[in-house]
């Protein structure tokens, strides 16, 4: 069997200008988990990562902290995360009374109306509701679903592959593999962790979840205070 890690990326800049970056803290959360990694003596065949910034910059400070020299990495755009500023644009169009839309606007920096409002978005987006997007719930499905087969097609007894992605394309990752609704793959991708490890064993056939969302870099009584979501 071969043994999947597979990761969200490092914290990026909420609130600011360019999302797609790192914060000074996701920086360190990517090197922390490079320390693990290298603690536990695991070494990786194969580094796969999405085309965001976010995705490399996370890799980078996982290879950096590790010693890797050779970071020559397959990039897999299937990885990357649906827009959810566009998503979230489309609902507020389509369901401009929403009393969340309100709420934002008085606290823009308040994360958890933003959470909230993406969680309405996405579900009408599944569920067709709202179309004015580049990309469809379906079609996003069929691309992580393109890098699964991928993963498997390669698989070799002991390979061990290491892939950076987002929040939504991970949780989809695990859903098509549970074969959950939509609105469960939701439910997991808004508990997903900066950095959180979901570990697969699979061959050519066939793949299992081993461990979900897991922060064991993180998880110290020095480090807890720097989980986050």
């Amino acid at each position: 069997m071969s043994e999947l890690f597979l990761v969200r990326h490092a914290q990026a800049s909420f609130g600011k200008a360019d999302y797609d970056q790192l914060s000074d803290l996701g920086v360190q959360q990517s090197r922390w988990l490079g320390e693990y990694f290298k603690g536990q003596e695991i070494e990786f065949a194969e580094l796969i990562v999405g085309d965001m910034r976010r995705h490399h910059q996370t890799l980078d400070g996982i290879c950096a902290a590790m010693g890797v020299t050779n970071q020559s990495r397959t990039v897999k755009p299937g990885l990357n995360e649906y827009d959810f500023g566009q998503l979230t644009a489309a609902y507020a169009k389509s369901f401009p009374d929403d009393s969340l839309l309100q709420k934002i606007k008085a606290a823009p920096l308040d994360k958890s109306n933003h959470y909230r409002l993406l969680r309405v978005a996405l579900s009408a987006w599944a569920r067709k509701e709202i179309t004015d997007v580049s990309e469809s719930w379906e079609e996003f499905c069929a691309r992580v679903q393109q890098v699964r087969k991928y993963i498997l097609a390669g698989a070799k007894s002991g390979k061990r592959v290491l892939a950076v992605g987002s929040g939504g394309s991970n949780s989809t990752f695990l859903g098509q593999i549970l074969d959950a609704p939509a609105e469960t793959v939701f439910d997991l991708n808004l508990q997903s962790k900066n950095t959180g490890i979901s570990s697969y064993f699979y061959n050519e056939k066939k793949i299992t979840l081993a461990c979900f969302n897991m922060v064991p870099h993180l998880d110290t009584n020095e480090l807890r205070a720097h989980i986050t979501y």
